[in-house]
C-alpha cells in the first residue's frame, strides 16, 4: 500500500511498502439549527491491516477510544 500525505502548504509526502495503517481524526464541525456559534467534535478512524489479528486489535481500540469519547461527551469530562 502506499501512502500520500498533503500538507496545508501544498508539500506532499510519500510513504510506500506499507502493511499495516491506523488513522484516527478529530475534527470540530458547525452545528445547524443553533442561534450562536456553536461547535461539535467529529471523530472517525480507519485502520487496514495485512494481519486480520493485528486489525482486530486496532477495531478494538477504535472502539475504546470511542467510547472513552462517548463517556465524555455524556458526563462531561473523564470520571
Amino acid at each position: 500500500m502506499k501512502l500520500t500525505i498533503e500538507h496545508d502548504d501544498g508539500k506532499t509526502e510519500v510513504f510506500q511498502d506499507i502493511t499495516d495503517l491506523y488513522i484516527a481524526t478529530r475534527q470540530t464541525k458547525p452545528m445547524s439549527g443553533r442561534g450562536g456559534l456553536a461547535f461539535t467534535w467529529e471523530t472517525t478512524s480507519h485502520s487496514w491491516g495485512g494481519n486480520l489479528r493485528e486489525l482486530l486489535k486496532e477495531v478494538r481500540q477504535s472502539v475504546v477510544e470511542l467510547e472513552d469519547i462517548l463517556r465524555e461527551f455524556t458526563h462531561g469530562g473523564s470520571s
